[in-house]
C-alpha cells in the first residue's frame, strides 16, 4: 500500500465548548486560581509579619510602623483599607475550601454523580448531564452566604 492510497484524516480543530460546558468546569477553574491567590497571599503574610516581628526579634516601632502601613488609610471609622483586604481574602478562602469540599466528595467519592448507564452502540459517548450534582452546589453556596454574613459582622461591626 503506498502512500497515495492511505487514507486522509481531516483533522478539526478542538472547540472550547467541548471543555468549558456548564458550572462545574467553571467552577474547577476558579479553584486552581483562587488556589494560586491564596498561596501567594500567604507568602506575602508570612514575609510582611516576620519582617514586622524583625525575624525573631520584635521591637514595638518595627511592629507599628510596618503594619501602620499595610494597614492602609482608614475608609470609614475603624475601618482600613487593610481590614477590606483580608475581608476579600477570607471570602476567597471560604469559597475556594467550600468549592473544595464539593470537588473531593463528587470526584473522589462519587457523591451525588448520577448511576451509571448502560451504553449500547451507537451511542458510546456517555451523557455529560450530572443532576445528581445540583444539592452540592446549594450547599457550598449556603455555606458561603453563612460565611459571608458573619465575616461582615465580625470585620465591620463587632
Amino acid at each position: 500500500m503506498g502512500m497515495a492510497q492511505q487514507k486522509q484524516v481531516k483533522r478539526v480543530p478542538p472547540k472550547w465548548s467541548l471543555w468549558f460546558r456548564g458550572l462545574d468546569e467553571w467552577l474547577l477553574i476558579f479553584q486552581k486560581i483562587s488556589g494560586a491567590i491564596l498561596v501567594l497571599y500567604l507568602i506575602g503574610h508570612t514575609l510582611v509579619i516576620s519582617t514586622a516581628l524583625g525575624f525573631g526579634h520584635p521591637s514595638q516601632l518595627t511592629w507599628n510602623t510596618i503594619i501602620g502601613t499595610i494597614e492602609g488609610p482608614a475608609i470609614y471609622g475603624h475601618i482600613h483599607v487593610g481590614t477590606v483586604i483580608e475581608y476579600l481574602i477570607a471570602l476567597l478562602a471560604a469559597v475556594h475550601g467550600a468549592n473544595g469540599f464539593r470537588l473531593i466528595l463528587t470526584q473522589y467519592f462519587g457523591v451525588g454523580l448520577p448511576k451509571p448507564e448502560r451504553h449500547t452502540f451507537p451511542r458510546a459517548v456517555p451523557s455529560t448531564k450530572k443532576p445528581g450534582q445540583a444539592w452540592l452546589k446549594y450547599i457550598a453556596v449556603i455555606v458561603i452566604i453563612i460565611f459571608l454574613i458573619l465575616a461582615t459582622l465580625v470585620a465591620f461591626i463587632w
